[in-house]
Formats: C-alpha cells, structure tokens, sequence
C-alpha cells in the first residue's frame, strides 16, 4: 500500500489478502502512510525470512521449469517473457508503473508461451501474477504448438509453498485474472496454484471474481473513508475487522488487559463477554453473573484461571514474579503411571519446510523431515544424571531408520522394564509417530500398539485436566519456573529457532564445512535434551504436589536439591551453563504457527 501522487491510496492484493484477516491492522497500515502514527517494532523472525527464501527458490524451480519447457523470449514470438520489476525508486511513480503495466499487456499480445512476474496497476491496485501461460481457446491445456486461432487466452498460475489451496491465494490469483479482464484480456476459466508439494491447485475462475471483487470494492471503500476521517484509526470500532494476534492488534490487547489474554478463552466467548460489559481479565476474575452462550462449567473454569492471572499480574504490578498455581484436582495426577526406573521422556525436532537436498519438491502427502528423535531416561542411580538418547535423521532413509531404531530401543527397553512408559508434553508425538510409520509403510503394528497399551503419556493432557498457573500459556516453556532450577539459554531457545538452525546446519554441512555442521547440530541436541529434561521434572514435580495435598509424606519434589533427582538434573545443566536455556518463550510466531499447521503458508 502506498500513497499516490500524495493523494490516491493504491493497494495490493497482499493487502487484500491482510484486510479479510485484520482490517484494523490495514487502517492501522494506512495510518502510517498519512504519516498519522509511528510504524510498529518489529523484530526480525528468522524462520519468516527463509520461509520467504524457500518461496523464491520454488518460484525459481518453477520458471526453470517453463523455461526448458518454451525456452527463453524469442522475438519471433514464443517462448518466456520475464518482466522486470520498477527501478529503484519508482515503486510509487505513475509514469514508471502505468509503463510497466503497458510493457505487460503488450508482451501477453504478442506469441510469448508464458509472462513471468507479468506487473498490473489500474490507478487503485497494484500487483505482479507469478505466472501468465497461454492456453487454447476455451481450455485450460498450454499451447505447445505455433498456430492458435483467435485471440491468445491466459491462465494464472501462482506458485505457493503450502501443501493446498487457501482462500488468500485463492484471492490473489482472482485479483490477477481480474486485472487482465481490465485489460482487454481474456482469462483461462480455471485459475492454477503450483503448490509446494509439486501438484497444481486449479479453480474455476467464475466462483471466485464474485467474491474477489466484493472483498476489493470493501477495502477501496473503507481505504477512502479512512483516508478523509481525519484521524488515526481507533482500537474497538465496531466497524473494522480486528485480528486481535497481529504486529498492531496485540499490544492494544496486552494494553487493555483484555479479557481474551485469559488462558483457554476463545475469541468467540471474548465477544459475549464484551456484550455484557465485561472487557477486562481483572473485570472477569470479579465478575459473578451468567453469560449467554458461555456454558457453566466453562464459564467458572475460565473465571478460575483469570483470578489465577490477576493474582500473578495485578494491575498495580505488586508480585514477586513467580508463578502463581492451582492444584483442583489432584487425583487426576493419582491416574498418572506409577513411576519406574525405566521411564523415558520423549521429544520430537521437526521440520515441517523440510524437502530433499536435491531441490526436488517433497511429493509425500504430509511433507517436512523429523530430524531428532530426543529421548532422556530417568537416572537408575541416585546422584547420577538422566541419560540423554538422540536418534538423528538428514533425509528420508535416515528418518525411516531412525523411526526403526527408536521404535526398537523403545521395545528392547520395555523387555527389560515391563512397567516403563513414554512421556511426552501434547499430542504431536502420538501423532508423528502414526504420520511416520504411515509414511514409510513400517511398524504401525508396533505404534498403535504403544497407543492401544497406554505406553505413552501426554502429560498436557494431565496438566491440563489438574492444574492451573497464572501463565497466559499451558506450553511446556511457560510452566518452567515452576519446576526447574536452571532456566533456558544457549542459542537455540524454542521450536523457530531449532527448525532455522537444522536448516543453517544442512547448508553448511553442503558446503563441506564438518565443523560447523556438527556444532550446530549439538546446539540443537541441547534444547532437545533441555525439553526432555524439563518433561521428566514436570513429571515429578505433578506427583510430588498431588502427594502434598494428599497429605503423603513420600511424594518426590523435584525442586528440592536434597532429592536424588534434584541433584542429578540440576547437576546436569550446572555443568553447561553457558549454555543452558534462558527464555521461557515459545517462539513461534502466529504467522509461523499458521505456516505449520495450515501447510506452510504463503510465499
């Protein structure tokens, strides 16, 4: 989005795309351009940036790939014709992009086979298509051969790192064909995502410029009306669309105390609160009335736990920083295992970007590399330390038997310690295991039979069903203070920053550098081991607080230092403390998040 000779707001589909998450942000974006309010901080996030370097490099297979297809431009007239972006300082210039966007339209009138990075702008929007490929009339088939009759037809094709199409790629790609419509060209009927899996996405164009064109004439509209408000945008006005998690939305959310900075509360149930005048944490945590479409049950649950936050973070901020708790229900921990010396706590390394080295796309279905399979064993001695287990993989072989392997030891160690069981901190280990032993065509025998057997123990499950703390979050990070000595440091300190460093790792190790290759993978096995570490104490520490409030004498603290587990894990990371894990952050963006869950995203 920029300004226009001072006066016009020109927008861009990726702002189109951003308005049907968060128009505020949008506004928010628009106000900064008035030159109305300061630009937001913001910090650089590594894991963005080589999501956005993936992006190039798949655009670039894909324009390899067309170019060995038609071959480069010929004048004579086939072939592929790439379009240069602006000049360094004429990104806002008229002239320059009513230039470029001539320099496209004639370049799809000539016989070219395909435009790459084809640029648009019609006075409001501006844009570049990835692709633009000639197909026959009426069709959707590229043209591989000299003579079409008639006028040329184009498609739009838009490459994309996610494993399936989303509504906001969906909205760009309309945006496009909508350009050229404009333009006096006709569109293909289908409009195409090449996808990061390799596959191509296609959809009928006619179900999608309906819904493009409302979404577009709405931002113009509300562009506009903002623009001669007079004033920056203001935080709750009904009228806007508010994401409530992006750059701008959150510190208004963190500045308000808002009731949705409450644990465990949904967007949907802030609004009934809101609709009752309860706006706040602090005026929830007081609050005693029913609300509509707010259950009971859940309503007293999610009261508990803003008290809990109150406490922890009063408003006059008199706390001493430690973490406030709530033991309801400790006879749930009472169903936990009885412990065993046999005992392993489990965590995954994953890299859901991941694809093979050769720069050839990942055509499983689910796609990414599990690169650590990181096991600690619960020390068999007093005194002496939990045994860290690391079972690697770089690629899809290692990873096959590095599933193989695990899956044995895990046996091997039950024929030795029948009563032994597999902690692990949420559901992604359960389920990455079923995803691998899929994927590779072994042993789902052996891991449905671990889940059918009760093997392994998510003890998010039982946090989550016994206990509260006045943290915002129930991640594995955030309960730390409660249970371990030695906080987290060293630099790989959460998920974003593990998955940045294997692919740092893998770069170096391709480019011969053995050194850095492994030193880089030890930092990794050092947060991995620290998570292990930290769900074998949370284990303990759970059990020794629901023997506390059963009045049992024997329960295990696991913060005592006089305890043998204290002493041994304490003693563990005392030793690598220069590089122990500092920050109790979890490290993911919600943009990165969306990346992970939603298929990788766009790029």
């Amino acid at each position: 989005m920029f300004l226009l000779d001072g006066t016009t707001v020109v927008y861009s589909a990726s702002d189109l795309v951003r308005a049907e998450a968060c128009e505020f942000a949008v506004l928010r974006d628009l106000d900064v351009k008035l030159g109305l309010i300061e630009p937001p901080e913001l910090v650089a996030d590594a894991m963005l940036e080589r999501v956005a370097q993936l992006g190039m490099e798949h655009e670039a297979r894909v324009l390899a790939d067309y170019v060995q297809r038609y071959g480069e431009w010929d004048p004579a007239g086939r072939g592929v014709v790439r379009i240069p972006p602006l000049a360094r300082g004429k990104y806002t210039d008229r002239v320059a992009l009513e230039a470029k966007h001539a320099e496209t339209v004639d370049a799809l009138r000539t016989g070219a086979d395909v435009v790459f990075q084809a640029s648009f702008f019609d006075g409001r929007f501006v844009g570049r298509a990835d692709f633009l490929v000639r197909v026959r009339d009426g069709g959707d088939l590229p043209v591989l051969a000299v003579g079409q009759v008639g006028a040329p037809v184009w498609a739009v094709y838009d490459t994309k790192l996610a494993k399936h199409a989303k509504p906001s790629a969906l909205l760009q790609v309309a945006a496009y064909a909508d350009q050229l419509e404009t333009a006096g060209i006709t569109p293909a009927e289908h409009v195409h995502l090449i996808l990061g899996d390799g596959t191509t996405s296609s959809h009928l164009l006619a179900n999608l410029l309906p819904g493009y064109r409302r979404s577009r004439a709405h931002l113009q509209e509300i562009l506009d009306e903002h623009q001669h408000a007079g004033g920056p945008v203001t935080w709750g006005d009904a009228r806007y669309l508010a994401c409530l998690r992006c750059e701008w939305c959150a510190p208004e959310v963190e500045a308000r105390r808002d009731v949705l900075l409450v644990a465990g509360l949904r967007a949907s149930q802030r609004v009934r609160l809101h609709e009752v005048g309860i706006t706040t944490m602090d005026q929830f945590a007081e609050s005693t009335e029913l609300v509509d479409g707010i259950g009971v049950a859940t309503l007293e649950r999610l009261r508990a736990q803003a008290r809990l936050q109150v406490k922890q973070n009063p408003v006059d901020g008199a706390h001493d920083d430690g973490v406030e708790f709530d033991l309801f229900a400790p006879e749930v921990i009472g169903d936990l295992p009885a412990i065993s010396v046999g005992d392993i706590f489990f965590d995954f390394e994953g890299d859901p970007l991941w694809a093979e080295m050769d720069g050839a796309p990942d055509n499983t279905a689910d796609g990414g590399l599990e690169y650590l399979f990181g096991v600690v064993e619960a020390p068999l001695e007093p005194g002496t330390a939990p045994v860290f287990r690391p079972f690697w993989a770089h690629d899809r072989t290692q990873e096959k038997q590095a599933l193989v392997d695990f899956l044995d030891y895990v046996a091997e160690r039950r024929a030795q310690f029948a009563d032994m069981h597999v902690y692990h901190y949420a559901a992604y280990e359960k389920s990455a295991l079923l995803r691998l032993a899929r994927r590779h065509g072994v042993a789902e025998t052996e891991v449905n039979g671990l889940l059918d057997e009760g093997v392994l123990v998510d003890l998010y499950a039982t946090v989550r069903a016994s206990l509260r703390t006045g943290q915002r979050s129930y991640s594995l990070k955030k309960l730390e203070p409660l249970y371990m000595d030695v906080g987290r440091g060293g630099e790989v300190t959460n998920a974003s920053e593990s998955m940045v460093e294997y692919s740092d790792a893998c770069a170096v190790r391709d480019l011969g550098d053995l050194e850095q290759w492994e030193s880089r993978l030890a930092r990794i096995a050092e947060y991995n081991q620290y998570d292990c570490v930290s769900t074998l104490r949370l284990r303990d520490w759970l059990l020794a607080r629901a023997a506390e409030a059963s009045e049992e004498p024997d329960g295990i603290d696991a913060r005592d230092p006089e305890t043998d587990l204290g002493v041994a894990a304490t003693t563990e990371w005392e030793r690598a403390a220069d590089a122990a894990e500092a920050t109790d952050e979890d490290g993911l963006t919600d943009a990165v998040l969306i990346l992970v869950n939603e298929g990788l995203g766009e790029a």
